[in-house]
């Protein structure tokens, strides 16, 4: 219940579309991120300071959720997410919303986090 109470919401701005950021810390490395913050999108942006990048937990069709390091696999830079890929400014690659390279230079796919629900919390064990 800490988490939830100790988290914020703030929106980043990327041309027209926005993405929700809720800012939190790891419990026993595990991040929090209420079922709430899936109200009004499918896409949420975790972000702790514990961690170097952010993770994109995804609300897929079937109620599952997923998590993604939001860094690229091919020199370690900070991905930005759209509704319909994650992609690297620093070089070209892009990556599905699976994870999976669809451009190079990146060969390797992006590392993702289990993810289980409980308490009206999306869990994400980061470790």
């Amino acid at each position: 219940m800490g988490v939830v109470l100790s988290g914020a919401v703030i929106t980043l701005f990327e041309g027209c579309a926005t993405m929700p950021v809720y800012k939190t810390k790891p419990i026993n490395n595990v991040l929090s991120v209420p079922l709430a913050q899936f109200a009004e999108t499918k896409m949420v942006l975790a972000r702790t300071s514990q961690l170097d990048y952010d993770v994109l937990v995804q609300k897929r069709d079937d109620g599952t959720y997923t998590a993604i390091y939001m860094r690229c696999s091919h020199q370690d830079q900070p991905l930005n997410a759209t509704a319909t890929n994650l992609y690297c400014t620093a070089h070209g690659s892009t990556f599905d919303l699976d994870g999976n390279v669809t451009k190079e230079p990146a060969n390797n796919p992006l590392r993702q986090f289990k993810t289980t629900v409980e308490n009206q919390l999306v869990n994400i064990y980061i470790k």
